[in-house]
């Protein structure tokens, strides 16, 4: 079993590799646009569910795939699987703080 620091880190360094995979329409990192909808992290497997911004999102398997290869670079000896998260709608405010500045969406909108 991996310890609480261990599994910390894994972490960090999950989201540190998702944070470089950017939505090519938008131009921001799949973290910041809250695409993750949940990471499982074993010592066997990386497991990632992603939410899109739309349900016909023309650029989903891109995204997907990208992701799938940023997790795989991190973690060579791991098996990595990235799916959809069906049915978990997309909206506004799974947006950091940050991309929410960045692209103009105030309290408000959200």
């Amino acid at each position: 079993m991996e310890t609480n620091e261990t599994f910390d880190a894994d972490r960090r360094r999950a989201l540190d590799a998702l944070g470089r995979v950017n939505d090519p329409e938008i131009g921001e990192s799949i973290v910041d646009l809250g695409l993750v909808e949940t990471l499982d992290i074993t010592p066997a497997r990386i497991a990632l569910a992603l939410v899109f911004t739309s349900p016909t999102c023309p650029m989903g398997d891109a995204i997907a795939d990208e992701a799938w290869q940023a997790l795989q670079q991190a973690f060579p000896d791991r098996e990595v699987q990235v799916e959809e998260a069906l049915g978990v709608p997309w909206d506004p405010s799974r947006l950091s703080e940050g991309a929410r500045e960045r692209l103009g969406w105030n309290d408000r909108q959200a």
